[in-house]
């Protein structure tokens, strides 16, 4: 029995058709390994890069890292993995066409070794390549538009690359269960964020109505996919096997063709450690073309008009316009330069243009406020952050980034939990979702959903919000903030 070409095992890549490591190269050095692959050893930030092209005949493994690796050799798992891809695609080339038909096989794909043990480390960095990811679409974006104004006949490049987290030395996500609830939450919160108010979106909204957009840069279409591979994918409980055979039982048939193509699906995504694909897509929006122009219409002549109706005999909802309604309204207009006669008009015109600047920050507006209203604030106990996210992308990072910190020294260290460390911790963000609360809590609850896949924090961390707008005045911070609380 044959399947289809269209069943291939490529499918389940899940299009590796996207992102590129942006980190910045700082040392470069070059070491042999084998015959087509160099090793590139650079130093920018806390991972290991590599970057490969399956067209190419060689391969450049691009690794930068700034803590301690794994126990694991980081050189052979990159390795691994950049020849599981490659075999991969080359066994998808030979099973849909001719060499070369296959669109992957002539995209590059970087890959990033993420060397952290700790969770919300590892979550905070997952956020961080998403961010990277939509930045690097947007600034694509611009950049073709900016070449289109210079270049008449330039045509808009669509942008699409490709990067591989690979993530090997966390023990609790080499369970095919615990990752993929992890990465099916994310996707979740993801998903969600398209509904929140942000502050961003409202200040586009003004720059349209207000013209402080004059039209010429276009919004770019940029669209960030997040997929997950695994050496157990597909593993399935014993519940869900007991539901399966089930199933099969009530069907009574069982076809062969479709359970050979389901295990080949999987096998396409069964990598050689636990990684996460993040894929970026950034293309031009679509032209509409207008309508066609309408013919002139011919104004009424004034000797069409009824001579009867008059504005002031009934038949017109608007009132007549006397002199005596005229004289009310100069009266009224008039008494705003009749109330400062004993005043100095001239500064006063200018005390009413000269802008006033406070030294008061959003950070010390919070501070102040939970100093005086929540009960749990201890200045011993607790400590303040403070961030200028704008994206629900960077507020993930920073969120996962400030829980890491916590992670560090109540997971790992007991005489740091002994010393009274900050179990409190204040995240200011006076410019992500203050214009509503509601997005704010729906916010935190996505956050919690994530926090709970994690078997080492689920039940360590509470996480609150307060708000200008919260529905509990005793939460109506004048600065969003959330709360993270770690509980013994």
């Amino acid at each position: 029995m044959k399947l289809p070409r269209s069943s291939s095992s490529v499918g389940a890549l899940v299009s590796l058709t996207a992102f590129v490591s942006m980190s910045t190269t700082t040392t470069d050095a070059f070491l042999p390994v084998s015959k087509t692959t160099n090793l590139v050893s650079t130093t920018s930030s806390t991972r290991s890069d590599i970057s490969f092209t399956s067209a190419s005949r060689s391969t450049r493994l691009f690794y930068d890292i700034q803590r301690d690796p794994p126990n694991e050799n980081v050189w052979s798992i990159l390795a691994n993995t950049e020849r599981w891809i490659a075999s991969t695609l080359k066994d998808a080339d030979e099973k849909s066409g001719p060499q070369g038909t296959n669109p992957l096989s002539r995209k590059e794909v970087s890959y990033v070794c993420e060397t952290s043990q700790d969770p919300a480390m590892i979550l905070a960095n997952i956020f961080r390549k998403l961010k990277e990811a939509r930045q690097l679409g947007e600034t694509h974006g611009q950049e073709q538009e900016e070449l289109a104004q210079e270049q008449e006949n330039h045509n808009r490049a669509t942008l699409r690359q490709t990067q591989v987290l690979v993530i090997p030395a966390n023990e609790d996500l080499n369970d095919f269960q615990v990752f993929d609830q992890l990465i099916n939450a994310i996707n979740e919160a993801r998903r969600a964020a398209r509904d929140y108010i942000t502050d961003h979106s409202l200040e586009r909204i003004d720059e349209k109505l207000y013209g402080d957009d004059n039209g010429d840069d276009r919004e770019w279409v940029v669209s960030v996919n997040c997929a997950h591979l695994h050496p157990k994918f597909g593993e399935k409980t014993p519940e869900q096997q007991l539901k399966e055979l089930q199933e099969e039982e009530e069907q009574g048939e069982v076809d062969l063709n479709l359970q050979e193509y389901k295990e080949r699906r999987l096998l396409a995504r069964r990598s050689p450690y636990p990684s996460v694909v993040v894929e970026v897509r950034s293309m031009a929006p679509p032209e509409f073309t207008p309508p066609p122009p309408t013919a002139p219409q011919t104004p009424q002549a004034v000797e069409d008009f009824d001579q009867d109706e008059a504005p002031g005999d009934g038949k017109d909802k608007d009132e007549s316009v006397d002199s005596e309604f005229i004289q009310q309204l100069e009266a009224l207009f008039s008494k705003s330069s009749l109330q400062n006669e004993g005043g100095d008009g001239f500064y006063d015109s200018i005390g009413s243009h000269i802008e006033t600047f406070s030294s008061v920050t959003p950070l010390m507006v919070a501070q102040n406020w939970i100093d005086e209203n929540d009960p749990l604030f201890d200045v011993s106990k607790c400590a303040f952050t403070v961030s200028e996210a704008t994206h629900v992308d960077e507020a993930y990072e920073f969120l996962f980034t400030n829980l890491a910190m916590q992670t560090s020294q109540f997971l790992e260290s007991t005489a740091t939990q002994e010393a009274g460390a900050q179990k409190r911790q204040y995240l200011v963000m006076p410019h992500f979702l203050s214009n509503s609360a509601t997005s704010m809590e729906k916010f935190a609850t996505q956050a919690v959903n994530i926090i709970r896949t994690l078997p080492p924090v689920r039940n360590r961390i509470d996480v609150s919000v307060l708000h200008p707008e919260h529905i509990d005045p005793e939460k109506r911070c004048p600065v969003p903030v959330f709360v993270l609380q770690w509980k013994d």
